[in-house]
């Protein structure tokens, strides 16, 4: 189920909400959480029943090496690590087999000259997510960390819909102690109204801002041999752009959502573009994927308190895994390795500059340096996402060969077909500016120089949600902007993240 579609707005969350909050309001904890968990299994299972099985077969093995691993200090500790291990190989095997087997048997049939069958295999949705959510839950309880949980807490940790399908990954440290709340706090008007006003703002930026620049995207993908060099290069901005929206939309709806319930989830997107380099770019995109990385794997494999070199290897070995967590294909891995290689190079940089600093610049230099950095960042991630965004290495080097080659000239009609929305293109029609030369060229320019002016200027939803009052300008600004949304809904789509 999506959250951008009319079953979810309209049936699925009003139900969801109601029963929630009448068995919480009777201090009802238990019905409270089975309520939730069974309309986020409802959630889940719409998109495909036999995902359902997937996940409910994952919550019963990883709960059952909870219980076999028991509390610290009430088995051996080579016996809990024996089971943890099991546990951690376990995730990693179904993960392996769902997204990674038909990758592995291609690579393997093309270097070997073998001719093993590929299965086809559908990916179940939002595994990636859950499968490394339940391995953090596998770790943190050999750790000592999880001192219980109910069954019922940890099938809800696991399925609790706002963050199931594309994050953000939180840990049950975050999220037991809430569940233990339920029915025993009031509810909190004032976050319910931002709640509503965060999820709003972020079914804007999907359905109106993303799904208009994918669009022109997906045109232009499946039209490389007809871009001109200026179609390539806006195609590579426009996706970064369309990337952006559609995931900082999703995190946007998912806190708001959370926020709806009473219940926190962790920030996960903050302004990445923004960025003056590419180490605060990863602080501020899919964080909570790179606390994951940073607390399970960088800091147990020594971190950076074993010398430069092994730090440098750590670091690499990140952005590869972090390439291949988000899809089985040469291009992640290469769209990981550039991150990586950036990363490493700004860390170098940094570390020399420490330990022969220098007089600070002027204010004015000190501006025109972070305003070098922060487009130099954007251009590159932009430049590395075509890797991201193409189906083979072949499309991608064909998108930047017609960058190169293909001649600079105004946009092609189609390629920008999408932005002339009808309730704008109404508006150029009463001004009779349509009649003007390149008319159709009026609105791509003006909504992508706005979003644009919006990524690196404005406050972001997050920011805007924590200073919300439900005052009446609020209130029709918020009815307004859902209204438009809904309106618009005919054209709706998955989220990117999805995918992964």
């Amino acid at each position: 189920m999506l959250f951008n579609s009319y079953i979810f707005i309209f049936l699925f969350l009003p139900l969801c909400l109601g029963g929630f909050y009448l068995f919480s309001r009777l201090g009802k904890s238990a019905p409270a959480r089975l309520w939730l968990t069974g309309f986020s299994l409802w959630f889940y299972g719409y998109f495909n029943p036999s995902y359902l099985l997937i996940m409910v077969c994952s919550i019963l093995f990883n709960y059952a090496v909870f219980r076999l691993m028991g509390p610290a200090g009430t088995r051996a500790v080579p016996f809990r690590r024996a089971a943890t291990a099991f546990g951690v190989a376990g995730n990693l095997a179904v993960l392996f087999y769902f997204k990674y087997y038909d990758f592995f048997v291609e690579n393997v049939n093309a270097v070997f000259g073998t001719s093993f069958v590929l299965k086809g295999i559908l990916l179940p949705l939002g595994i990636s997510f859950f499968t490394f959510q339940q391995i953090g839950f596998v770790v943190d309880a050999y750790r000592g960390e999880v001192k219980r949980c109910s069954f019922l807490d940890y099938a809800l940790f696991v399925s609790f819909f706002p963050q199931l399908i594309a994050g953000p990954i939180v840990s049950q440290g975050e999220m037991l102690p809430q569940f233990a709340g339920i029915g025993k706090k009031k509810p909190d008007a004032e976050k319910f109204a931002a709640g509503i006003y965060l999820f709003t703002l972020g079914m804007v930026k999907k359905v109106l801002v993303a799904d208009t620049f994918g669009l022109a995207v997906d045109w232009g993908y499946s039209n490389i041999p007809a871009l001109s060099s200026t179609d390539s290069l806006l195609l590579v901005f426009f996706y970064s752009i369309q990337l952006y929206f559609d995931f900082s939309g999703y995190c946007d709806m998912a806190r708001g959502l959370a926020w709806l319930f009473g219940m926190e989830i962790p920030v996960n997107f903050n302004s990445p573009y923004k960025a003056v380099n590419i180490i605060e770019f990863w602080r501020s995109w899919h964080i909570t994927l790179s606390r994951f990385f940073r607390q399970y794997v960088y800091i147990p494999l020594g971190g950076n308190r074993r010398g430069r070199p092994r730090m440098y290897a750590n670091l690499i070995l990140i952005f590869l895994l972090s390439g291949i967590w988000h899809g089985a294909g040469w291009t992640f891995v290469t769209w990981g390795a550039a991150q990586g290689v950036l990363y490493i190079i700004t860390r170098a940089l940094q570390l020399h500059r420490k330990a022969r600093p220098k007089p600070e610049p002027a204010p004015a230099v000190r501006k025109a340096l972070h305003a070098a950095g922060t487009l130099f960042t954007f251009c590159f991630y932009s430049f590395a996402c075509v890797f991201f965004r193409s189906e083979s290495m072949t499309q991608a080097f064909a998108v930047f060969r017609r960058l190169f080659t293909a001649g600079f000239a105004l946009p092609t009609p189609a390629f920008v077909e999408g932005f002339n929305l009808d309730e704008f293109w109404y508006v150029l029609k009463l001004l009779h500016a349509d009649t003007l030369p390149n008319s159709t060229l009026y609105l791509p320019a003006a909504i992508t120089a706005g979003t644009l002016l919006t990524i690196f200027l404005a406050p972001n939803a997050d920011q805007c949600a924590e200073r919300f009052r439900p005052r009446a300008r609020n209130a029709v600004l918020t009815a307004f902007l859902f209204l438009w949304c809904v309106v618009s809904l005919s054209g709706v789509s998955s989220f990117l993240y999805f995918n992964f």
